[in-house]
């Protein structure tokens, strides 16, 4: 195809299969053109701004969960990490011993009085009377205490709490080897399959080379069974929490105990935690985006203070935690690897509770930026509650040993289906789909398409082509009229 470039546009504008410029050599007329040029920017404005839009769009929400799959088979499924908090915190027996072992300072203070004011380290605690918790602290630090110790020496423990656990069939007499003492922002608690726990006399730490208990079958033969009794008679006045409930938390095993999945469990009762597992996971498209685009970290993908690796509970924890210091000048005495010199003390108990009082005027959620894990399990747990009574008349007793009060409360943990839930966070748009989208938006405004495309290639390669072609020929014409 021969010409110069005006030749070959006109070429182009006539034979492309982009609609619409054929029209200015078809009507040559000014008014003609003019229309048409003005349709042509206007039409090749909407498909720059569809593209704009559609460009927002995945910069606003770049990924999206969907489930992959609702019958993903329970193959090593992992426990979730079960926490069960005792109500009776503050016990007379625990108050007595830390009573015998004091040897200096004013041993003659009312600690009947005293100590319950500690549960607002926890709770919204009223009637605090600083001058106490001032003399407390000054008795506790004359005998080498510190609050850590003080604070996981007085609840009830967990040999006394746990009265007996079956767990795959097989009978745990006090639950022992099965749950360890930690302490949360509820209390001292029990825990079950966490890799954090309350070593004694010092503070909450992980477990190194802790391994989760898994299952690979589901049902009552490998549930969890708890008898749990408070013992109200052992505990101070006006120290019970939640009105006797036992509380429940559930949690990922790698997590430190949160309450977003909590329970609270009524004695002398009967319950049922059925356990729904749900399965997170990203896609290699997802894992290649910057962490601020996918709005997710690993949890090798951000150090958290206290507990190394990233999860999203955690950080929610952290948040909270820092904005008491802020207010209050010391960390709170749950947070795990906690230097003993920054921890609060008794003294701190009437900071920590007004600040708390005054928690809506302070915190705010979007000043604590916490992204969801991008890995993750999650359970769900319904709960179905029921008495005892009938418990003496069952014809095979598993309990008969144990005595049972109206302080009493039988729990049991069980995934009950064989499947579970399988999410996948992946790319709204991939290649294939910005593509697709590209070629209809072009496509609707302007007609074109990848032939159209191909065509203006094409007739790029013929200008270069001609043009190198008459250069070629001046060349040769110029040397033959020298000669």
């Amino acid at each position: 195809m021969e010409g110069d470039f005006k030749t070959l546009f006109r070429r182009f504008c006539l034979d492309s299969s982009i609609l619409g410029l054929k029209y200015f050599y078809i009507y040559p007329d000014t008014i003609s053109r003019l229309f048409w040029a003005i349709t042509m920017a206007l039409i090749l404005y909407m498909a720059c701004l569809l593209t704009w839009l559609l460009h927002e769009r995945f910069e606003e929400m770049p990924t999206r969960i969907a489930i992959e799959n609702q019958y993903e088979p329970v193959r090593n499924l992992t426990f979730p990490a079960i926490i069960i908090c005792s109500p009776n915190q503050i016990t007379i027996s625990a108050m007595k011993h830390f009573n015998k072992t004091l040897v200096e300072g004013k041993r003659a203070l009312n600690l009947k009085i005293i100590l319950p004011q500690l549960l607002g380290f926890y709770e919204l605690v009223g009637d605090l009377s600083p001058r106490d918790l001032e003399n407390l602290q000054n008795l506790i630090t004359l005998n080498r205490y510190n609050s850590l110790e003080v604070m996981g020496m007085l609840p009830q423990s967990c040999d006394d709490f746990l009265k007996l656990c079956f767990f795959k069939g097989k009978r745990y007499p006090n639950c022992q080897g099965l749950f360890n003492p930690i302490l949360t922002k509820r209390g001292m608690c029990c825990t079950f399959n966490s890799k954090y726990h309350y070593k004694k006399n010092k503070r909450n730490e992980r477990i190194f080379n802790f391994k989760p208990e898994t299952t690979s079958k589901t049902g009552l033969r490998e549930s969890l069974i708890v008898v749990a009794d408070y013992n109200p008679d052992d505990a101070l006045a006006g120290t019970i929490l939640n009105a006797g409930a036992i509380r429940l938390m559930f949690t990922d095993w790698t997590e430190f105990p949160a309450d977003d999945e909590s329970n609270l469990v009524h004695p002398n009762s009967e319950s049922f935690h059925i356990i729904h597992p749900t399965y997170t996971y990203c896609s290699e498209d997802v894992m290649t985006l910057p962490a601020w685009s996918r709005k997710c970290y690993f949890e090798d993908g951000y150090t958290l203070p206290h507990f190394r690796k990233y999860h999203k509970s955690d950080c929610n924890l952290l948040c909270h935690v820092n904005e008491l210091e802020r207010l209050c000048h010391c960390t709170m005495i749950y947070v795990p690897n906690l230097y003993l010199s920054r921890a609060c003390n008794v003294t701190s108990i009437d900071c920590i509770v007004k600040a708390k009082m005054q928690m809506n005027k302070w915190y705010r959620t979007e000043q604590c930026d916490c992204p969801r894990d991008c890995v993750s399990f999650r359970y769900r747990v319904e709960m179905i509650l029921g008495n005892i009574d009938a418990l003496p008349h069952i014809m095979f007793n598993p309990y008969s040993d144990i005595v049972f009060n109206k302080t009493t409360t039988i729990m049991q943990f069980l995934v009950p289906s064989p499947v579970y839930v399988k999410q996948k966070q992946e790319t709204v748009m991939s290649l294939i789909t910005l593509s697709s989208n590209l070629g209809g938006v072009f496509g609707l405004c302007l007609g074109c398409s990848a032939i159209s495309m191909l065509e203006m290639y094409f007739y790029i390669y013929l200008l270069i082509k001609n043009n190198i072609k008459k250069r070629l020929q001046n060349v040769l014409k110029n040397k033959v009229d020298s000669e």
